[in-house]
């Protein structure tokens, strides 16, 4: 079996074929759109939030209100472009109201980032697909660690950028749509984030250590 369950030597059904058949009521093509992206769109949600149950039903509300809106997608993105915009915003909107009720700090959680597993930031930039060994593995966590607590430093729209840019490897464009900016502020908040973390990643590194973790946001 290929991947997402397609038979061997088959394709995968290209992404416009897929919104095409739901914006059509195919429930079907709509359900291979949600299994191909659900678990980034939690991790988009979790990453904001940093709360599991906030952000699984963050993700499921997410996909419902995109079936739903789908005859307002134009096309002139793709549809995890247009999707992440509505999570972000989403996520954004229960940050707020967590935050007004005195709850939903972003208080770094080390049992919450390890739940988390490849799903957060951290262990995406500084983990990677590799395999390693245990002390190595030790290593990479104590840095996922650290630049789990710097993150939670910078503004939300830094943050925001970092991620969309530097783990899910969207064009200066396709962020410029999601955050509703102008590619122009999209860049200097990326200039400006990245060199917040590396301040801050210096500042927790040990006495006397050198942060690996800040020279890779250069």
């Amino acid at each position: 079996m290929g991947k997402e369950g397609t038979p061997a030597g088959e394709t995968e059904p290209a992404e416009a074929e897929l919104v095409g058949r739901a914006s059509r009521g195919d429930k079907e093509a709509y359900r291979v759109l949600v299994e191909r992206y659900q678990s980034r769109v939690f991790a988009i949600a979790f990453e904001i939030v940093r709360s599991h149950e906030d952000a699984e039903d963050i993700a499921q509300e997410s996909f419902v209100k995109a079936y739903f809106s789908l005859a307002s997608f134009k096309g002139d993105s793709s549809f995890f472009t247009w999707i992440y915009r509505i999570v972000h915003n989403m996520s954004l909107d229960v940050r707020r109201k967590l935050a007004r009720r005195g709850g939903g700090t972003m208080e770094y959680d080390e049992v919450k980032v390890a739940q988390a597993g490849d799903t957060n930031i951290s262990s995406g930039i500084s983990m990677g697909a590799q395999s390693v060994g245990p002390l190595e593995e030790a290593v990479n966590k104590e840095k996922a660690g650290l630049l789990q607590k710097a993150l939670h430093e910078i503004s939300d729209e830094h943050r925001a950028v970092v991620v969309l840019r530097e783990i899910d490897g969207l064009s200066y464009d396709e962020i410029a749509k999601v955050t509703g900016v102008s590619k122009g502020t999209v860049m200097s908040r990326l200039f400006y984030a990245r060199k917040r973390l590396q301040q801050v990643l210096h500042e927790y590194a040990p006495p006397g250590g050198h942060s690996t973790v800040a020279g890779s946001l250069d």
